[in-house]
């Protein structure tokens, strides 16, 4: 049996811990961003894909800065690679794979949000246009 060696086993070890790191740190992310921006965490869970976490629905601008939250602290983590490759590594995976327009990735919901906040601010102009046009209407009568 001397041909049977685990050797392989610690890479894939340490590929797997250092994944769950990254996943946990990027999670963090994402839970320091909805309380920085007021939105109040329920708790915390995990599937199949992972871990994730439950919160209050926020505003679509909210929603925005959180979903983003989780890659950017992957892509933060990425400067580690000159001093430690494999876990920079590991982060420059886990974000890219998390910014894809994949059904339940980040890159799914922030383009979802994104698009809410555009449709916001389209539907705000006339009112803004409007608003203007009031006051514009009223200095010429008062004047």
């Amino acid at each position: 049996m001397h041909w049977l060696h685990f050797a392989w086993f610690i890479p894939v070890f340490e590929g797997f811990l250092l994944g769950v790191l990254a996943l946990g740190l990027h999670e963090a992310g994402h839970a320091l961003a909805a309380l920085a921006v007021g939105v109040r965490l329920k708790g915390i869970g995990l599937n199949w894909k992972g871990l994730y976490l439950r919160r209050e629905a926020g505003t679509p601008w909210r929603n925005l800065v959180i979903s983003t939250a989780g890659p950017m602290t992957n892509l933060l983590l990425v400067v580690l690679w000159a001093w430690w490759p494999e876990f920079g590594l590991a982060n420059a995976c886990y974000m890219l794979f998390n910014v894809l327009p994949l059904p339940g990735a980040d890159g799914e919901r922030m383009l979802r949000c994104w698009r809410q906040v555009m449709e916001t601010r389209a539907e705000a102009k006339p009112v803004e246009r409007e608003d203007a046009e009031m006051k514009e209407k009223r200095r010429r009568s008062a004047g």
